[in-house]
């Protein structure tokens, strides 16, 4: 803003908020990259002299829960911050929205298969195995519907250092799931193949969307932000 008075006001009283939602989203993006790379770690029952399997374990149920928690003060955040008005369930319902409702509706998505994951997991011992595996590996693709919620909706994706760090959780996850598809190809060799053909597909189709969606100009309202919403929010949003 410019000019003099109370104009010139930046600071609002939402803006505590607003930076904490950025924050704990990064944040949780970070812990739910880590509980990626330890579940894809467990899954090849990675273990070493000085890396027993159970600190695995240990840490991929650990880093769950804490990147739960910091999603829930991130929804809660989102919700409480009064820039622009996001009622509770659009964080449970996806594409109801008015505010970026694809992009938004695919944190609902990420935040339903967070839940389905840590509460399948809670009750394991009362589930067949294989409805809970099951329940446990379609969770997993909260992840990568995170990582495009974040870069579709988050103000902060141009930002170097941000996309440098989403670069970054989206290489070691991508490393080590390649790695742990040539590790099934002696038994299975065509779906490894179509794995592989699969990932490097997403990554690139991934790559080409950022440079023409949130990297480009006036991303803000092709990606549903109605102009009196623009508004609002002002360039910070």
């Amino acid at each position: 803003m410019t000019g003099s008075g109370p104009v010139a006001i930046v600071v609002t009283s939402s803006t505590p908020l607003w930076y904490t939602t950025r924050a704990t989203g990064l944040v949780a993006m970070v812990l739910l990259t880590g509980a990626m790379v330890a579940g894809l770690l467990s899954s090849v029952r990675f273990e070493h002299r000085n890396w027993p399997r159970f600190v695995t374990l240990g840490l991929h149920r650990n880093l769950s829960l804490l990147a739960l928690a910091f999603t829930v003060l991130h929804v809660l955040t989102t919700v409480l911050d009064n820039f622009v008005s996001i009622p509770l369930q659009d964080a449970f319902i996806p594409f109801i929205g008015t505010y970026r409702p694809f992009w938004l509706g695919l944190g609902a998505i990420a935040f339903d298969l967070m839940l389905a994951l840590i509460v399948t997991s809670l009750v394991r011992a009362r589930m067949g195995l294989r409805s809970w595996r099951l329940v446990h590996w379609t969770a997993y693709a909260c992840w990568p519907v995170a990582i495009v919620h974040g870069l579709g909706t988050g103000t902060d994706t141009p930002v170097r250092w941000v996309l440098a760090l989403t670069a970054a959780c989206v290489l070691v996850v991508v490393v080590l799931t390649l790695w742990r598809l040539a590790l099934s190809w002696p038994q299975r060799p065509g779906l490894v193949t179509a794995g592989f053909v699969l990932v490097v597909l997403a990554v690139v189709a991934g790559g080409a969307w950022l440079r023409a969606g949130p990297l480009a100009p006036n991303w803000s309202t092709r990606s549903g932000t109605h102009s009196s919403q623009s508004t609002s929010t002002g360039a910070s949003k």
